[in-house]
């Protein structure tokens, strides 16, 4: 995919599944989602993507949504949130400067087999990938069924999740 292309497909209106592999299609997707993304952001990742996540675009998109609304909400459930934090990564970096509107929770250890990531955006677009280790993933900007899917099991896996210290006390 070709970043032209990406931009006819607009959030809660183009249902039209598709895959992509390799890092700048992911990172196109990834930053045309949360750019178009109005209230709700939720993120299942490892380590926090860094080929995808932690590029200034992205940082940029996700600051935007948190300062669009007092609605705003910005879920991220890590894996490792300390191997992203000793990196570095822009976005934790950022959720040090605006506060709760961010939110950062390290799964708990019951979960941490799960394999899968993802991206869900207002409820109703997606991006997957079912193995963490790889950027092969599948995207739809509206499937209500298959957020509702996901939605459900990010859930359940932030109730059981803690706060990160990890990502809370960064120093700037």
């Amino acid at each position: 995919m070709d970043e032209l292309a990406i931009d006819r497909f607009i959030l809660g209106e183009t249902n039209e599944e598709f895959l992509c592999s390799g890092t700048e299609p992911n990172q196109q997707a990834t930053i045309a989602m949360i750019t178009q993304t109005q209230l709700h952001l939720d993120i299942l990742s490892r380590d926090f993507d860094p080929d995808i996540y932690d590029n200034q675009d992205c940082c940029d998109a996700i600051e935007q949504l948190a300062l669009r609304s007092r609605h705003s909400r910005i879920r991220i459930l890590l894996h490792n949130p300390k191997k992203a934090t000793q990196r570095g990564h822009r976005i934790i970096y950022l959720r040090r400067r605006l506060g709760s509107l961010i939110q950062f929770r390290h799964l708990a250890e019951i979960h941490q087999p799960i394999q899968e990531t993802f991206l869900l955006a207002d409820s109703i677009g997606f991006i997957y990938r079912p193995y963490a280790d790889s950027l092969s993933a599948t995207i739809n900007f509206k499937d209500y069924p298959r957020v509702k899917e996901l939605l459900l099991l990010f859930e359940k896996l932030w109730q059981d999740s803690e706060p990160d210290p990890e990502t809370m006390d960064v120093i700037i």
